[in-house]
């Protein structure tokens, strides 16, 4: 089946309606009032005026029709038709001024013209509705050719048997002429019928009016063609009426529109041609002298074109099985690639068969390429390739997926079966690798999922066995079957991903999303010495719609890991700075500490934020704590300090978070213009019950005030743990016993009931 794109359509055909309706009047008119009445030569000019304004006319439907090529076509058959007919005006013209009589091969020359303009005619037929749906073939004239040939083979053996006397008097030219243009128009007649049927385009009028037209003039040319000299004129009559006819039917409209045409008509009208041909060598031919030898000669003629055009099918089916075993096979390796492995899997699926499926990735294969250069990467893909087929167990499947990915399957293989050829295969590949001469570390990782008969999804079984790969190459290669929890648990992270990225690209777009789902909470930090509250920790939670409140561990990984840290930051940057603004306690502004990942200390983008969401929400720098991690500040030490350094040049504020469970190194805190120590919780919660820790907090908190840094204790949740903590000197202390986490409104009205000291903070200060 062949598909040529369709083609829209080009605007409102053009059209001379004047110049047009006279012509059509003077073309019905000529046949009946001007051929008995007016001589040869005068009506062949009208015919040839008629012609030629038929050929314009379709000349310019074929510069806008969608159909364009078939209209060049049959504007040709004009031309041709209106040359046959100048040329009966020139020899009219000559017998007027020599007063010689008509010449008696006039008839030969102009017949010639109008028997091309019958092929021009066949040659659009052929492309009727090309543009949209019809799969126009480069051997259809071989096709007309030897149906021409067969048909009138026939015609000659026909009219040797059944009228040996009707054209005795005849030339053989005339004879043969008349039969030629007999079994054209048949040829055109049967054309027409099947672009019809083949297309189901039944309902284009213009069809059954070309189809009309050609039997009106199969009729003419059979019954008039015989009457001699008048005969001729009204032959010529009616192929200008036809051509007439044609400019007509360009004036209707658009086509309708059809469907794909196959190759089975041509395939059935090649074999009833050899049949037709057979029919005739195999008959009596010699029924009459005036056909004695012709029915051979045309069906030899058809049975060398049928022959021509069977090669040309031969070669060309040839050339497509070459194509489509191209298309199923990796042009590097040699073995299928991914459309023949999914080929494979769809039809295991169709036959409700199970089966097992291994995707095979080369670890650190990139690493030879960049190396050794991609000549020997291919080198060792060939060599890989060759291991993992002579592994691969026989009936299976051996595919390349593209790059350094393979895939293998197996027919009613099972996850334990598939996962035993997977240790095999990591055992060939192995081998095969370090037996090359050069110091190569590819390895290989191998997902082995399998599907039960009847239950064989292809994509879902490539997506399995995908994900089972990825679980491998995560554990440092080797192997891993399809694990459904697993699975399960990276979809949900994936479509939390995506919800996010969406969430994220919808503040960008100012939909407002963002700051109805991603809210922040705050945690006072109280002062130990007075009980006064000093400050607020800006602490995330995704209100999400369908998940409910989310705490910032089920997806700041995920912000993290596919890099939207910088976007969340600079928008909770602006929204902590705006909303803290106002909040007063002990008669003095509370400042507001937002965390900051390592890739946002790294962002170049980071200083910039920071200065608009302080212009923005006319907060004071000091008010501003920015806290970072030692892990982050150790990542890249050079880069924290100079970040560090120009925070603190604006007077915002460095707090060093979860002292004591990163590097725990003392050295940049020399340099570091930090102005708060944190201590980590997994300190407080123990300072109570282990002696050790309590001297760890005392001494961190003694090396801290040295350098000029307030200490904040965090997880502070009962009354004997603060009392420890202020005998140990901890300036701030944050936690369950002063406050959970609040939203905005909650935490102002927390802060409105709250009483100066706390019981807890007077308690501790006794």
């Amino acid at each position: 089946m062949t598909t040529v794109p369709a083609r829209g359509p080009r605007g409102p055909l053009p059209t001379r309606w004047p110049l047009l309706v006279a012509l059509v009047l003077a073309g019905l008119a000529a046949p009946v009032v001007l051929l008995p009445a007016v001589p040869g030569s005068a009506v062949d000019v009208v015919l040839t005026a008629v012609a030629v304004a038929s050929a314009l006319q379709l000349r310019r439907v074929a510069r806008r029709s969608p159909e364009g090529s078939c209209w060049h076509w049959f504007a040709r058959a004009a031309v041709l038709t209106a040359a046959g007919t100048a040329l009966a005006v020139a020899d009219g013209v000559r017998h007027h001024v020599a007063g010689t009589p008509p010449h008696p091969g006039v008839h030969v020359v102009v017949g010639v013209p109008v028997l091309l303009a019958g092929a021009c005619v066949y040659g659009g037929v052929t492309r009727w509705n090309r543009g949209r749906s019809y799969a126009f073939d480069a051997g259809d004239h071989l096709n007309g050719l030897a149906a021409l040939a067969a048909g009138t083979g026939a015609a000659n053996l026909l009219l040797g048997n059944l009228a040996p006397g009707l054209v005795a008097t005849w030339p053989v030219w005339r004879v043969q002429g008349w039969l030629l243009g007999c079994t054209l128009l048949v040829v055109l007649l049967g054309t027409v019928v099947t672009v019809a049927t083949a297309s189901r385009t039944l309902a284009d009028v213009r069809l059954w009016l070309l189809g009309a037209g050609f039997a009106a003039l199969l009729v003419v040319t059979v019954v008039g063609g015989h009457a001699g000299t008048p005969g001729d004129e009204l032959l010529h009559t009616s192929w200008v009426a036809a051509v007439l006819l044609l400019a007509l039917v360009s004036l209707r409209g658009h086509p309708v529109e059809a469907v794909q045409i196959s190759h089975r008509a041509p395939a059935v009208g090649v074999v009833v041609l050899v049949a037709l041909s057979v029919v005739v060598l195999a008959a009596d031919g010699h029924g009459s002298p005036v056909v004695d030898g012709f029915p051979i000669a045309y069906a030899t003629a058809a049975v060398a074109l049928v022959s021509t055009r069977v090669v040309r099918l031969v070669r060309e089916l040839a050339e497509l099985a070459e194509s489509r075993l191209q298309a199923l096979t990796d042009d590097l390796t040699g073995i299928a690639n991914r459309r023949a492995l999914v080929a494979r899997l769809r039809a295991l699926a169709d036959d409700a068969e199970g089966a097992a499926l291994l995707v095979v990735d080369l670890d650190r294969f990139k690493e030879v390429n960049d190396r050794y250069g991609h000549v020997e990467g291919d080198d060792l893909l060939r060599v890989i390739t060759g291991a993992l087929e002579a592994t691969a167990p026989a009936g299976s499947l051996l595919a390349r997926l593209g790059g350094d990915e393979f895939a293998l399957l197996l027919p009613d293989g099972s996850e334990c079966g598939g996962a035993a050829v997977a240790a095999r295969l990591v055992d060939a590949v192995t081998a095969v690798v370090r037996a090359d001469a050069r110091p190569l570390g590819v390895g290989m990782s191998v997902g082995v999922a399998a599907a039960a008969a009847g239950t064989l999804d292809p994509d879902d079984l490539l997506r399995r066995a995908d994900a089972a790969m990825w679980v491998a190459k995560g554990s440092g290669g080797g192997l891993s079957v399809f694990d459904a929890d697993a699975d399960a648990r990276a979809r949900d992270r994936a479509a939390l991903l995506a919800d996010l990225t969406a969430l994220l690209d919808g503040d960008e777009a100012g939909d407002g999303a963002l700051g109805r789902q991603l809210v922040l909470f705050y945690q006072p930090q109280v002062d130990l010495a007075s009980g006064v509250v000093v400050g607020v920790e800006a602490l995330v939670r995704w209100q999400h719609p369908d998940r409910g409140l989310l705490p910032p561990v089920a997806f700041l990984d995920l912000v993290e890991e596919h890099g939207l840290m910088d976007r969340l930051t600079a928008s909770l940057l602006h929204r902590a700075a705006r909303e803290a603004r106002g909040w007063r306690a002990g008669g003095g502004p509370l400042r507001v500490s937002v965390n900051l990942s390592a890739s946002s200390l790294a962002h170049p983008g980071l200083l910039a934020a920071v200065d608009d969401a302080l212009a923005c929400s006319g907060l004071e720098p000091g008010r501003l704590v920015l806290e970072v991690t030692e892990t982050t500040l150790m990542a890249d030490p050079g880069l924290a300090l100079a970040v560090a350094r120009d925070l603190t040049a604006r007077g915002v504020q460095l707090s060093i978070d979860d002292y004591g469970t990163g590097y725990s190194s003392l050295a940049y805190l020399t340099d570091l213009p930090a102005s708060e120590l944190k201590l980590d919780r997994a300190f407080t919660l123990r300072v109570l019950g282990e002696p050790r820790t309590a001297d760890i907090v005392a001494a961190t908190v003694g090396l801290a005030h040295r350098l000029g840094l307030r200490v904040v204790a965090e997880g502070v949740e009962d009354a004997a743990t603060l009392a420890v903590l202020a005998r140990l000197g901890t300036d701030e202390t944050q936690g369950y016993l002063h406050a959970r986490p609040l939203p905005p409104a909650e935490f102002e009205r927390w802060l409105r009931r709250r009483s100066t000291p706390v019981a807890a903070v007077a308690a501790a200060r006794a």
